[in-house]
């Protein structure tokens, strides 16, 4: 009799931790963990570029004044004069900067860049009335252009695929000329003549309009690829003189622009960029099994 009850109680036990079982697999999962939304993170970035710059030049002009001759009359520049041809050569560029991301979306930067001499050529066509080829010739100019380069930008981040940012922005400072060996040579009723200007030095304002992409090679690290359009101002040159009298003191004067394709980083300062504070995940709930 002992052992039949015996084996009901142990039948008994074994049915219930079934039973038990049963219902705790019957208890839906835990939900799943979310993720913390995005923090907009800030921080300080160092950067550098380098580049090549298409220059132009637009709103040509020059100026005379009148000479002197050699039995010291005054002579009054006249007749057409034609330039048939101006130019000045492409540059490359290299620069530097400071800048501090703000959020996922607005960045600021302030920049200095050096731009290397750029050639200026220039050809002028004269003719004087009612002495034919006697009265005509031709001047041929030569100098060069060299521009240090400030500016603060700002630029906004458009989202990021697949690593890739494209952005947008613009900036403006001031661009320090320095217009240097401006020589005229004379070919016609000139010819032999030769003329030389003091350098000039020019402060302009400057600005600028970009886009471009950026790739994250690392967290920390952005490569950049760019256009811009640079506008920095006029130049105007010294008054030529000559060796030869009559000299007219010519100026030549034109405004000066760039269309530059940049490459460059940008490097985010880990010890001066903001950690955000994440709250630990909630605890998954607690399931009894009876």
């Amino acid at each position: 009799m002992g052992r039949i009850f015996a084996l009901l109680f142990a039948a008994a036990v074994l049915a219930g931790a079934t039973a038990g079982a049963n219902a705790a697999d019957l208890l839906p999962p835990p939900p799943p963990i979310e993720p913390p939304p995005p923090v907009d993170l800030g921080g300080w970035y160092l950067r550098g570029d380098v580049g090549v710059g298409a220059t132009q030049i637009s709103d040509w002009n020059y100026s005379l004044r009148p000479g002197i001759d050699g039995a010291g009359n005054v002579v009054i520049p006249a007749g057409p004069v034609w330039n048939t041809h101006r130019s000045i050569g492409d540059t490359a560029f290299a620069g530097a900067g400071v800048g501090y991301q703000f959020n996922n979306w607005v960045r600021f930067d302030l920049t200095g860049e050096y731009r290397i001499q750029s050639a200026y050529r220039a050809t002028n066509f004269f003719a004087f009335p009612g002495c034919g080829s006697a009265c005509s010739g031709f001047d041929n100019y030569n100098a060069n252009l060299g521009t240090a380069l400030f500016l603060a930008n700002a630029y906004v981040d458009l989202g990021t695929w697949y690593g890739l940012t494209p952005f947008i922005g613009g900036g403006v400072g001031a661009a320090f000329h320095n217009f240097s060996g401006l020589t005229d040579v004379g070919f016609g009723v000139a010819n032999g003549g030769y003329g030389v200007a003091a350098d000039t030095n020019a402060t302009n304002f400057a600005w600028q309009v970009t886009g471009g992409l950026a790739f994250a090679v690392t967290p920390n690290l952005r490569l950049e690829v760019a256009y811009r359009y640079l506008d920095m101002g006029k130049i105007t040159s010294g008054p030529i003189s000559c060796n030869a009298l009559p000299c007219f003191g010519e100026r030549h004067s034109f405004n000066v622009a760039s269309n530059d394709v940049r490459v460059g980083f940008r490097y985010i300062i880990p010890s001066l960029t903001p950690v955000p504070m994440m709250a630990p995940p909630p605890m998954p709930p607690l399931v009894r099994k009876y």
